[in-house]
């Protein structure tokens, strides 16, 4: 089964802001478990989720795992972006979608956080 990581963000109308999310992304790519790797925008940037859901399925995946590169629970996470793997499911019925969890649950973060917080201090 062909399978796309959709990788979830919100956008930035600058466009360093997506610099190391693209970063983050290519290395994934580089470690070739997935057969497909996308990124959709919720807003500012392109392509627009729908867009990039299309986009996987015009390359053949047949099951899409979407993960929210988002570090908070907000409106996206909890309502939002449901709801568009929802409408793209009812586009794609033949395509399987899973959503992962949003980056900010892992405990990796809390770890970052405190190693950047004793980095300041010097």
């Amino acid at each position: 089964m062909k399978t796309a990581l959709l990788v979830l963000v919100h956008g930035s109308p600058r466009p360093v802001a997506n610099k190391d999310m693209f970063r983050v992304v290519e290395e994934v790519k580089t470690r070739g478990v997935f057969d497909f790797v996308q990124v959709g925008f919720m807003e500012c940037n392109e392509p627009t989720i729908p867009e990039a859901v299309d986009a996987c399925v015009a390359e053949g995946a047949e099951k899409v795992i979407a993960v929210p590169y988002f570090l908070h629970t907000g409106t996206h996470v909890a309502d939002d972006l449901p709801t568009l793997l929802e409408e793209a499911h009812a586009r794609h019925p033949q395509v399987t979608f899973q959503m992962g969890r949003y980056l900010g649950v892992s405990p990796r973060l809390t770890q970052i956080l405190s190693a950047r917080a004793h980095a300041a201090e010097g």
